[in-house]
């Protein structure tokens, strides 16, 4: 427990004393001297020690207060600083999750932009790959089996038109004239013999016909702009093509193929239809069995019209797998136009004779049954290969004359 402030006093003034008598060379008097002395004096020391205590005493107090009030302040302005913290923490605790919030929303917009570039380069990607795959929709077998399916209703087309012909060839009284105009008109597509045989009413010849005009059709029809065409953009069209496919490799000619045919207009299937059957009434009205052009028609469109109709589905199938199924190389229906000579590379006969060859080239009269063929381009007209999958029959002149 701490002394009395006038204890203490007491003891600090008489360590002083010594201090100073030591200084001096003397000691000071102890206690009882100084008792020994007149009363008078010890009443105005212990008064003057009293008052010194009392200052001392004020001094020390005032000490205090001025470190109490230097204490007090600074814990005002501590608690000043902590509620200020207080007040501010919501709103350092609210712009914090703004920033985090700003931040997942920044993430996220990243996240999404970046899953967006991604779709979008893998779907160049799948384009890119599909642009240039050589792969095939369908095989060569399934497409042959079109063509030998399409072969097969020109025939059954051709003999059942043969034979409503004869029914009513033989019921006319007369026969119609046909003008040489129109024979000469024919014979660059048909080729004269097998146009003088129909001429002769020859029902095998007319058969031929039917067949050879069916087969010119489709023909013409798979190959589309492909080739030479009399429509003027069709045929820069075929023209960029011929040059793609010689310059360009197979993958790129063949996409650029499928497109641009994807994006061209197609005729009805009515109308298709119509004009094969128009085409097919024009060749029997030569036969001299019909009065006009119209009764031609209604007699083709009458005998055979579900059978056209299939002969042009198949016709048009075989136009989107040339055009768009197949892309590792070029495909196309092999027909052979009359006057040519015969090549056993490309063609089979219809008629395989046991006699010996004739001396003279044989000539073809007439393409029966479609063949089918394929080129596979490369950089440049030297890496064309060439192979023919079905050869296409026909008919040889000397055939039909010996018929």
């Amino acid at each position: 427990m701490p002394l009395p402030p006038l204890e203490m006093f007491a003891i600090w003034s008489e360590e002083q004393s010594k201090l100073e008598a030591s200084e001096k060379g003397r000691i000071p008097e102890s206690g009882d001297d100084k008792r020994g002395r007149r009363a008078p004096e010890n009443l105005a020391g212990r008064q003057k020690a009293e008052i010194d205590a009392q200052a001392f005493e004020i001094t020390m107090l005032r000490g205090s207060i001025e470190r109490c009030a230097r204490k007090y302040d600074m814990a005002k302005e501590r608690i000043a600083r902590l509620e200020h913290e207080i007040e501010e923490a919501p709103r350092i605790h609210r712009k914090t999750l703004q920033k985090r919030d700003q931040h997942i929303r920044a993430m996220e917009d990243k996240l999404a932009q970046t899953k967006q570039l991604l779709s979008a380069r893998t779907n160049e990607l799948s384009r890119a790959q599909s642009f240039l795959s050589t792969t095939d929709r369908l095989s060569e077998a399934e497409v042959l089996s079109i063509v030998r399916d399409l072969n097969e209703n020109v025939f059954q087309v051709a003999a059942s038109l043969t034979e409503e012909w004869e029914k009513l060839a033989s019921s006319q009284p007369k026969r119609f004239a046909v003008s040489q105009k129109t024979v000469d008109s024919f014979s660059q597509y048909y080729g004269p013999a097998l146009l003088r045989r129909v001429l002769d009413r020859y029902p095998v010849a007319v058969t031929f016909l039917v067949q050879s005009c069916l087969c010119s059709l489709v023909a013409q029809f798979t190959l589309s702009w492909r080739r030479r065409s009399h429509k003027k953009e069709l045929a820069i069209l075929g023209s960029i093509y011929q040059n793609l496919s010689a310059s360009e490799a197979q993958a790129i000619s063949a996409r650029w193929r499928s497109l641009t045919h994807n994006y061209l207009t197609k005729p009805s299937p009515h109308n298709s239809t119509e004009s094969i059957m128009k085409r097919v009434a024009n060749i029997l009205s030569i036969t001299g069995s019909f009065q006009s052009s119209q009764h031609s028609f209604d007699f083709v469109k009458a005998k055979a019209f579900n059978r056209m109709e299939t002969i042009d589905r198949l016709a048009q199938r075989l136009e989107s797998v040339f055009m768009m199924d197949v892309a590792s190389s070029d495909m196309y229906l092999i027909f052979q136009t009359p006057r040519t000579a015969f090549d056993d590379m490309r063609m089979t006969k219809e008629f395989e004779s046991t006699r010996s060859p004739p001396q003279r080239e044989e000539k073809v009269a007439g393409t029966t049954e479609v063949g089918v063929g394929k080129s596979v381009g490369g950089r440049g007209v030297d890496d064309l290969r060439i192979e023919v999958l079905l050869k296409a029959k026909v008919v040889l002149e000397h055939d039909l004359a010996d018929s």
